[in-house]
């Protein structure tokens, strides 16, 4: 069968996609103009509010009810972790969804957990993810259905060795392209203090508190003949415009923050570059694509290429792509190309863009906007050429460097990105809080105090985000290495900056005790748990300063507390036969010790029973 899809591309030969940057401000980018939210935008555009709503995005998050549930008429799946032997059911009690995390010994239950989902996260399109909030602390929880399959699974990253059961953070990155602009705590990571439900109007067309202020006042403007300026409408933008809105979520990878710039700094009319650069690897022979790459696989078309091609020349981003038959998309590609020779095949999206699993998630198969004469031979992926900004054809020196670092951190321990990331380093400025995160993520101690001595940090060029992460791991380096003055000064300064960071709380309360200031380091440590009281890490410290006191009931309930937060929180136990030693309660002793070597088999405990 022959295929015309790209016979006719020399129609598109004379036009161009250059930039266009001649066009007002529009208002709405002024930092004092405020979000209102998707309701007000209903008072005049019911019609496209009521079909917005059932889109994807318009279902990106909801509260966990039956009603919003993809669990919902499902028989409930069990899914088993076998790598780490915990199981996860999910049960609805009344209108409200939980997951209960179990292990079995035979038919005894030895452990059991229970956590409210107070959010699902996902359009149900593909799946229902599940979140969890603790005095407006975000965090996952490690169950996921997949709908187009049917089934539940662990989540995308929590595969393997690698659940992280309930501790992975929600920070702003992410909900910030799977929301609407949420109220975040800027003094923490995964804070919020209040969650408005699902992608709403304004993530498209900008802050419309102006907009809204001017209609109601009576304020009218011919938009057939002129641009208002108070609102974004994403079509009267220029083509680079119009596609970095698309982008800034529907491109994923590793993104890096330009200075002074937040996840919620981008406004629609705003060149996304300026705002931050977001790196995929490239490999040799490279076919593979991950679940949000819709725009690097689009910007790879011919039909890109060559045309004046923007995501709305085939989405309507107020209709849900569910109710659009493949008819719909065909006659989009009919509107520049001829109908395939064989007159019984008229589904362009089904050979030029073909549905296949993405390389990130599992249980998923999603359109590969790569449009094209697909093959279905692929050569093996082959050697690594480097860290790519998709949506910046020019990123600094310093920005390439950030890239490499944080892709090591949460993605690939591979020497080759701190190498690389050392290589722009030392070609580029202002890089201070980068070089700190290189020493650390190489555990050379020495290397960031001597750095640190030879350099002074320009404390306003970075975000308090920034400075206090920088902080907090020169502090943990200069206590590490007895430097106690230093230790203290930093470690201050960082929760002094992010004051919700529990983490820098916790670090600071180490710090504090291995100095035998322990009433200053149970002070931490209570505010922490304050803030948290799901944190195992606060309960264990709490648990070891109790002992150190001779407070043992307090210690046992702590460590104990601990334990059922995580079971097999090596920690805990530990300090667990400490303490059955203090009190010669050696039969427990000896229960602590079997259990410790039920989770590690090498650990140093099987010595230590032996010698009982």
């Amino acid at each position: 069968m022959r295929y015309a899809l790209f016979s006719i591309l020399i129609v598109f030969a004379s036009c161009n996609r250059g930039e266009v940057d001649d066009y007002e401000v529009y208002l709405s980018h002024n930092d004092t103009v405020r979000y209102v939210g998707k309701e007000q935008c209903r008072m005049c555009h019911a019609d496209i509010y009521d079909s917005y709503i059932h889109t994807g995005m318009g279902n990106s998050l909801h509260y966990a009810t039956r009603e919003h549930s993809a669990l919902e008429g499902t028989n409930m799946p069990i899914i088993n972790d076998t790598v780490r032997n915990l199981s996860y059911q999910p049960f609805f009690k009344n209108d409200s969804l939980f997951i209960r995390e179990f292990r079995l010994l035979g038919k005894d239950t030895v452990h059991r957990l229970v956590k409210k989902v107070d959010y699902k996260i996902g359009s149900g399109q593909h799946t229902n993810s599940h979140l969890f909030m603790i005095n407006g602390y975000m965090h996952q929880i490690p169950y996921t259905y997949y709908t187009q399959e049917e089934i539940a699974d662990l989540p995308p990253g929590f595969e393997g060795k690698n659940n992280s059961r309930f501790s992975r953070e929600i920070a702003l990155e992410c909900m910030s392209c799977h929301n609407a602009k949420t109220n975040h705590e800027n003094a923490s990571s995964n804070r919020y203090n209040d969650m408005p439900q699902g992608i709403d109007c304004e993530r498209c067309h900008g802050p419309g508190e102006v907009h809204v202020k001017r209609k109601l006042a009576g304020e009218i403007i011919d938009t057939s003949s002129y641009i208002d300026y108070s609102i974004v409408n994403p079509a009267r933008l220029p083509l680079d415009l119009q596609f970095d809105i698309c982008q800034r979520c529907h491109l994923q990878g590793t993104s890096i923050l330009a200075t002074g710039k937040s996840f919620e700094s981008f406004k629609p009319g705003m060149h996304l570059e300026d705002v931050m650069d977001t790196y995929l690897p490239r490999y040799e022979n490279d076919h593979s694509f991950i679940m949000a790459s819709h725009v690097d696989r689009l910007q790879q078309s011919s039909c890109f290429e060559n045309s004046d091609m923007t995501c709305v020349s085939c989405h309507n981003p107020h209709k849900s792509v569910t109710t659009l038959g493949s008819n719909y998309f065909d006659s989009k590609c009919m509107q520049c190309h001829d109908i395939c020779d064989d007159k019984q095949t008229q589904n362009c999206t089904s050979c030029h863009m073909p549905s296949s699993s993405s390389s990130d998630i599992m249980h998923v198969t999603i359109t590969d906007h790569k449009i094209g004469v697909h093959s279905d031979s692929q050569s093996e992926k082959g050697k690594f050429l480097g860290l790519f900004a998709i949506n910046n054809p020019k990123p600094s020196k310093l920005s390439k460097a950030k890239a490499y670092l944080k892709r090591y951190e949460s993605f690939e321990n591979e020497s080759v990105y701190l190498d690389s990331a050392l290589h722009y380093l030392a070609r580029s400025e202002d890089n201070f809080t980068s070089y700190i995160q290189y020493f650390y993520l190489r555990a050379d101690n020495i290397g960031m105090i001597n750095f640190i001595m030879s350099n002074k940090i320009d404390e306003v060029r970075y975000k308090e985000s920034d400075l206090a992460l920088t902080y907090s791991r020169m502090g943990e380096v200069f206590s590490q290495n007895n430097f106690p003055v230093e230790a203290e000064k930093y470690h201050k300064k960082a929760i002094e900056l992010m004051s919700f960071v529990i983490d820098y709380k916790n670090k600071y309360g180490s710090f504090l005790f291995n100095n035998n200031r322990i009433d200053e380091a149970k002070e931490q440590y209570l505010d922490a748990l304050k803030l948290n009281p799901t944190i195992k890490e606060i309960h264990a410290n709490l648990g070891v300063i109790a002992i150190s006191e001779g407070n043992y009931e307090h210690a046992e309930s702590n460590l104990k507390q601990a334990i059922a937060l995580d079971p097999d929180y090596l920690l805990a136990y530990e300090n667990l036969v400490v303490l059955s030693q203090k009190i010669k309660d050696f039969n427990a002793t000896k229960l602590y010790l079997h259990k410790i070597l039920e989770i590690d088999p090498k650990h140093k405990a099987k010595q230590i029973l032996e010698s009982l």
